[in-house]
C-alpha cells in the first residue's frame, strides 16, 4: 500500500488521541505552553487557546513513540509533513495534508465549514468535561421532532468508562454512572488509558507489517475508545463514541487524499470546499445468507452440527474477504470499510476511476467464483454513489444515505449478469468422478464429489464430500477448538490443514498459534484475528478482535456422565451411536440436544418431556426505519449511524455468545448465526423459549427501555433429524408470523402474542405447572383446557360473525363445562373450605381463556410437552 496513503490514515485515526490522554499523560506545562502556538486555535474574544487535546495528541506520540513502529516517525517515509504534526494539527492546519485531516474530522463529526468555525473550534470547553460519559443513542430513538435532546441533562442513562466486554456495552443509569467529582472521573480516564498504553505496546507486527499493525490498533482502540464520548465540549450531544469518530475521520482522509492526487490539485482551498463530488459510498450485500447456510444436507449426524457452523462462519469470512479485496484493490486500507455486519458493509472511496473501476473489477471476480460453487444462490452485489463533502454535514446527511440505501435495493433485482451466467451452468457434469462412493457430494447435494477428498478422516463416514463442504466441516470443527484465524495469500507456507478451495481464489484461512511474524514481514499474512471471547468477558488484545465466532455447544466432561443424552425412545442402536458421537470439547450433535429437552426424576431415574428443537429466529422490527429515521435530520449523521450500526450488532455478536457460553441453562443452544440485527438459534426446545424471555428483557435494557425499539421473535418445534432448510423455513414463517400481526411480538405453538401477552401468561403457565405439580389439579383437566381453549376460539368467531347457527351452539356452553370439570377434577384430595378455596382460585382460568383465547396453548402445551412420559 501506498506510504503516504497509510501515514494519513493513521494520523487521521490518531487525531483525537489526546482526548483520552489528557488526563493520565504527565506533561510539563513548559510543552503545553511552547506547543499550544502550533496545535491550538486562539480565541481572540476570550484570548486564550483552545482545543488543549491536540496537544496532548503530539505528547501523546512523542512519549510514546517506543510503542509505535518506528516507521511513523521517519522523516522519509510518507509525502511531506511529519507524523506527529500531521495527527496534531487538525485544528489549526497549515499544509495540504493537515487540512486532509482536518476537513476529515469536521465531516466526521458532520460540520459545515461556517457551523465549524462559529461553534465548535472556537466553542467554549464544558466545565466538567471529565464527567461527560458517553450517551446511549437508542434512548432517545424515534422520539418526536418536538421532543428530541438538546443537550446531555435530556438523557437518564450513560456508559461506563470502561473498555468493552459483553457485560461493559450494557448502559446504566447517569446517577449510578457518574463519578460525583471531578477528581475521581479523572482517575477513571487514568486507569483505562494506563490499560490502553499497557495492551498498545504488545500488540504484534508493529515491526515486520505496519499496515497489518494498524489494524490491530483500530481494534484495540475499538476495545478502550468505544465508550469514551468523541465530544465533550460546547453544544454537541456526547453520543458518538471516540473510536466511531477516529474511524470514520480516518476513512474520509484517505478518500480525500485519494481525490485530490487523482485530480492534482492539493492546495487548501480546494481541500476545504464541499461541492465537488469527492467521494464514492460503495455498499456490498451478501444474498442468499440463509439459503447458504441451510442448504439441504444428507450428511450424517456427526456432521451435520459442523457443517452448519462451517457454513454460518464462511458467510461471515466472505463478508469481510470481499470489502478487503475490494480496498485492496483501490489501494486504500480496511478502516474505510465504516460500516459491516450481517452480510452487508459500506466503505467510503476516492471518487476516481480506478475506483469505480474497482467495483466493477472485484465483483466480477467475487461472483464469478461465488458462481462455480453456489451455482447462481449466492452473490455479492456491489453498488456506489458518487457523494460530495456536503452530503455528510448534519441535515444533509440523511436524504444522501436514503438515496444510497435505493440504489442498494435496485441492486437485489440485477445482482448476477445473466447474459454471462444464465441458462445451464457449463461443464457442470464433467465435474462428476462415477469412481467415488457418492459421485453427488451428500453433504450439499449440488456440487460434484472432489478425489482429493473421498476418504479424508475430516469428513468420516460421509465419505465423499466436494472441496467447499470438506472446508466447511474444516471450519466448523475447528471453530470449537482454535481462537486465532490467519487469512493468507494462497501459496502461504502454513504447516497443517486449510483451506482446500481458498475463498475468491484469493485468501487461505488457517487456525494458527504463534505470532506469524515472519509471514507478516513476507506479506503473505493479510490479516490475523483472534474469535474468542473468555469467560469473564475479556477480548483478546495483542492482534485484531472480530466477534464472528457465535456459539457452538461442546460436550463437557459433565456431559459424558449426563443420562438425558441417552434418553428417549430410541433403539439399542441408536443409543450406541449418540455415545460414539459423545467426545469431550467436540460440538454436540442436533440429536444431542433434543436430548437435552428432557426431564430427569431425580428420584426413579425416568424421564418426561420430548426431544425436540427449539429453532429460534429474531430480527430487530424496521431497522432500516431506526437508522434513516430515528434521529432526526440535523442530528443524523455518518458517525452516529456507525456508532448505531455497531451498538445494534453488539447485541447479537458479542453479548448473545457469551450469555450462551456462561448461563448454563443455555450451554446446549446452537448459534446458527448471530450478528447485524438477528439471530437464528437451535437448542432443546423448553430452554429456547426460556432464553426467549431473557433476550426480550436483556434488549430491552440494552435500548435503555425505549418502548419503540423492539424486536420480533419466532419458535417452532422439530424433531433432530429434520433437513436443515426445514428448520429454516420453520423459523422464518413463525416470525413472519409476528411480523406480519404487527411486529413487537413472538410466535410459539402457532400462536403470537405481543411481549407484555406472552410474558403474563408464562406467568399463567408457571402457576399452571406448579399447581399439577401440587397435585391441586390432575393431567385430565390439563388435557380439558385444550378443548376449552378451543371452545372459546369458536366461540369468539361466533361472537365475531354476528351470528349462530344451531350446529355451532356447543361452543356456546364452554363456561358451563368448565365449571362441571373442576368440580370434578381440581382439589379431588381436600375437603370443606379449603376445597373451595382451590376451586375459587382455579377459576381464574376462566377469565384467562376469555382474555388470551388460543394464546393460552402458549402456555399450555409447553406444560404438557414437559410432563409427557416416556413410553
Amino acid at each position: 500500500m501506498n506510504e503516504t496513503v497509510l501515514k494519513i490514515a493513521i494520523a487521521a485515526f490518531m487525531h483525537d488521541i489526546g482526548k483520552f490522554a489528557e488526563d493520565a499523560l504527565n506533561v510539563s506545562l513548559e510543552y503545553l505552553n511552547g506547543n499550544a502556538d502550533l496545535y491550538q486555535p486562539f480565541n481572540k474574544i476570550e484570548r486564550r487557546y483552545t482545543h488543549r487535546h491536540a496537544v496532548f495528541t503530539a505528547a501523546f506520540i512523542e512519549q510514546f513513540e517506543k510503542i509505535l513502529p518506528q516507521k511513523l516517525n521517519r522523516v522519509n517515509w510518507g509525502l511531506d509533513d511529519p507524523f506527529i504534526n500531521l495527527a496534531a494539527g487538525h485544528h489549526k492546519p497549515e499544509t495540504p495534508l493537515q487540512w486532509i485531516i482536518a476537513v476529515a474530522d469536521r465531516l466526521s463529526s458532520g460540520w459545515d465549514r461556517r457551523d465549524f468555525d462559529e461553534n465548535y473550534n472556537y466553542a467554549l470547553p464544558f466545565q466538567h468535561y471529565r464527567r461527560t460519559r458517553l450517551l446511549p443513542l437508542f434512548e432517545k430513538l424515534l422520539q418526536e421532532d418536538g421532543h428530541m435532546p438538546e443537550g446531555s441533562d435530556d438523557y437518564l442513562f450513560c456508559y461506563f468508562l470502561r473498555e468493552i466486554s459483553p457485560q461493559n456495552i450494557f448502559p446504566g443509569l447517569k446517577a449510578k454512572v457518574i463519578p460525583s467529582d471531578d477528581e475521581e472521573a479523572g482517575r477513571e480516564y487514568q486507569r483505562l488509558f494506563q490499560e490502553f498504553v499497557l495492551a498498545m505496546g504488545n500488540l504484534l507486527h508493529k515491526e515486520e507489517d505496519i499496515e497489518l499493525w494498524f489494524e490491530h490498533l483500530e481494534s484495540l482502540v475499538m476495545i478502550y475508545s468505544s465508550m469514551i464520548p468523541g465530544a465533550r465540549a460546547g453544544r454537541v450531544v456526547p453520543d458518538v463514541s471516540l473510536y466511531d469518530h477516529l474511524k470514520i475521520s480516518a476513512a474520509f482522509a484517505i478518500a480525500l487524499f485519494l481525490y485530490h492526487r487523482s485530480v492534482q490539485d492539493m492546495t487548501p482551498e480546494a481541500i476545504q470546499s464541499y461541492e465537488p463530488k469527492k467521494f464514492l459510498v460503495i455498499n456490498g450485500n451478501f444474498y442468499g445468507i440463509q439459503s447458504f447456510i441451510s442448504a439441504e444436507s444428507g450428511a450424517s449426524e456427526k456432521n451435520r452440527a459442523k457443517i452448519l457452523r462451517g457454513r454460518s462462519f464462511a458467510v461471515s469470512l466472505m463478508s469481510e474477504l470481499a470489502a478487503d479485496m475490494l480496498c485492496r484493490e483501490i489501494g486504500i486500507p480496511s478502516i474505510s470499510v465504516v460500516l459491516n455486519a450481517a452480510g452487508k458493509f459500506t466503505l467510503i472511496g476516492p471518487n476516481t476511476l480506478k475506483a469505480k473501476e474497482a467495483v466493477r473489477k472485484i465483483e466480477e471476480r467475487v461472483n464469478s467464483w461465488l458462481i462455480k460453487i453456489a451455482f447462481g444462490e449466492n452473490a455479492v452485489g456491489f453498488s456506489y454513489v458518487e457523494a460530495a463533502p456536503r452530503d455528510f454535514v448534519s441535515g444533509q446527511f440523511i436524504q444522501f444515505w436514503n438515496s444510497l440505501a435505493e440504489m442498494a435495493e435496485r441492486k437485489k433485482y440485477h445482482k448476477i449478469d445473466l447474459d454471462r451466467y444464465g441458462g445451464v451452468v457449463p461443464g457442470y457434469l464433467e465435474l462428476f468422478h462415477n469412481d467415488l462412493k457418492h459421485p453427488l457430494c451428500p453433504l450439499c447435494g449440488k456440487r460434484a464429489s472432489d478425489p482429493t477428498v473421498e476418504g479424508s478422516p475430516l469428513i468420516g463416514e460421509d465419505e465423499s464430500a466436494c472441496m467447499t463442504c470438506r472446508d466447511h466441516i474444516f471450519l466448523g470443527e475447528n471453530l470449537v477448538k482454535k481462537s486465532r484465524v490467519a487469512i493468507t495469500t494462497i501459496n502461504a507456507d502454513l504447516k497443517g490443514e486449510r483451506l482446500l478451495a481458498p475463498i475468491f481464489d484469493f485468501y487461505q484461512v488457517a487456525f494458527v498459534d504463534g505470532g506469524m511474524k515472519e509471514m507478516a514481514r513476507t506479506g503473505s499474512l493479510l490479516k490475523y484475528w483472534d474469535i474468542s471471547i473468555d469467560e469473564g468477558g475479556k477480548v483478546v488484545k495483542d492482534v485484531t478482535a472480530r466477534f464472528i465466532n457465535d456459539y457452538v455447544p461442546v460436550c463437557r466432561a459433565e456431559d459424558l456422565k449426563d443420562e438425558r443424552l441417552l434418553g428417549g425412545r430410541k433403539s439399542e442402536k441408536r443409543k450406541e451411536e449418540l455415545i460414539d458421537q459423545l467426545k469431550e470439547g467436540m460440538p454436540k450433535t442436533l440429536a444431542h440436544i433434543a436430548n437435552k429437552a428432557l426431564i430427569q426424576d431425580e428420584e426413579n431415574g425416568s424421564f418426561s418431556g420430548i426431544e425436540a428443537l427449539g429453532v429460534f429466529k429474531a430480527d430487530v422490527d424496521q431497522l432500516g426505519m431506526l437508522f434513516s429515521r430515528g434521529l432526526s435530520s440535523t442530528r443524523l449523521t455518518l458517525a452516529r449511524l456507525a456508532t448505531l450500526s455497531r451498538q445494534v450488532n453488539w447485541f447479537f455478536s458479542l453479548y448473545l455468545p457469551h450469555l450462551l457460553k456462561t448461563d448454563t441453562r443455555f450451554m446446549d443452544t446452537y448459534t446458527v448465526f448471530a450478528g447485524g440485527d438477528d439471530l437464528f438459534l437451535i437448542g432443546p426446545w423448553n430452554r429456547t423459549i426460556d432464553l426467549a424471555v431473557i433476550l426480550h428483557g436483556a434488549f430491552s435494557d440494552y435500548v435503555c427501555g425505549n418502548r419503540r425499539i423492539h424486536f420480533s421473535a419466532g419458535i417452532s418445534l422439530k424433531k433432530p433429524n429434520t433437513p436443515l432448510a426445514k428448520l429454516a423455513e420453520a423459523a422464518e414463517s413463525a416470525v413472519a408470523l409476528s411480523k406480519g400481526a404487527g411486529r413487537n411480538r413472538i410466535t410459539l405453538f402457532g400462536e403470537t402474542a405481543e411481549w407484555p401477552e406472552f410474558l403474563k401468561i408464562r406467568e399463567i403457565g408457571n402457576l399452571l405447572g406448579k399447581w399439577l405439580e401440587n397435585g391441586l389439579i390432575n393431567n385430565a383437566m390439563a388435557y380439558r383446557l385444550n378443548q376449552f381453549i378451543e371452545m372459546v376460539e369458536r366461540e369468539k368467531a361466533i361472537l365475531n360473525a354476528g351470528k349462530v347457527s344451531l350446529e355451532d351452539m356447543e361452543c356456546l356452553k364452554w363456561y358451563a363445562l368448565f365449571h362441571y370439570a373442576a368440580e370434578r377434577n381440581v382439589g379431588k384430595d381436600e375437603r370443606g373450605e379449603e376445597r373451595e378455596k382451590i376451586l375459587q382460585e382455579f377459576y381464574k382460568t376462566a377469565e384467562w381463556l376469555k382474555d388470551h383465547g388460543g394464546k393460552m396453548r402458549m402456555a399450555l402445551w409447553e406444560i404438557l410437552y414437559n410432563r409427557r412420559k416416556e413410553a
